[in-house]
């Protein structure tokens, strides 16, 4: 009887400290998924939840760019509803330039450090860099120049500002769009590093693979 005891007890705990290990791994997991999940939906601010202050990746490049064009913004004064023309414009080429992910693999470190391997499919960045080099906007500069000016002498200085900005926000959705959204991706293995802090799931580091 009190073998049986003691085996009952050993299987127990056995199973419990294998469904703490499952929900550590699912818990690494669905942190990295959720990261490529916001970013697929062009959605930063909500990938940056998974991140940690530290964390190193291309993300910080793609944060950058967004947060240069909300300085600029910012800076022309425009309105709620041009600021969210380029805001929705910037995360539909996000999704661009970010396709899919699949999570291919985990490696306990410890108890609270897993790295999580991805293998992703995004666009190359020389490739984005030339496709939009090519870009003409001295074009739409000329095309709308006129109506700038027009603007500024009927309305004043604040009206033209609004509409040029307003304008050039659906002209680089539309132009930048048509550039990346026939380019190719191209797969990318990734491994992150996450770590448990405060009881959440962070990703500490990015690394991709050659």
């Amino acid at each position: 009887m009190k073998k049986l005891l003691k085996f009952t007890l050993a299987l127990t705990l056995a199973c419990t400290l294998a469904a703490c290990t499952s929900a550590k791994e699912s818990g690494a997991k669905n942190a990295v998924n959720s990261y490529y999940v916001a970013l697929e939906e062009g959605d930063l601010d909500e990938a940056g939840n998974y991140l940690s202050d530290t964390s190193i990746g291309s993300f910080d490049q793609l944060k950058a760019v967004e947060d240069e064009m909300d300085s600029m913004l910012e800076q022309y004064n425009v309105s709620d509803a041009t600021k969210k023309l380029f805001s929705d414009g910037f995360k539909t080429l996000v999704k661009y330039c970010i396709k899919s992910h699949k999570i291919t693999g985990t490696q306990k470190v410890s108890d609270t450090e897993y790295k999580v391997t991805a293998e992703t499919s995004v666009l190359n960045s020389d490739d984005i860099t030339n496709a939009i080099s090519s870009i003409d906007s001295n074009s739409f500069l000329t095309d709308i120049s006129s109506q700038v000016m027009d603007k500024y002498t009927n309305e004043g200085e604040a009206a033209a500002t609004e509409f040029m900005m307003s304008q050039m926000a659906t002209w680089l959705t539309t132009n930048f769009g048509d550039a990346l959204k026939n380019l190719q991706p191209s797969t990318q293995t990734v491994t992150a590093t996450v770590d448990l802090k405060d009881n959440n799931w962070l990703i500490t580091n990015l690394s991709e693979q050659n």
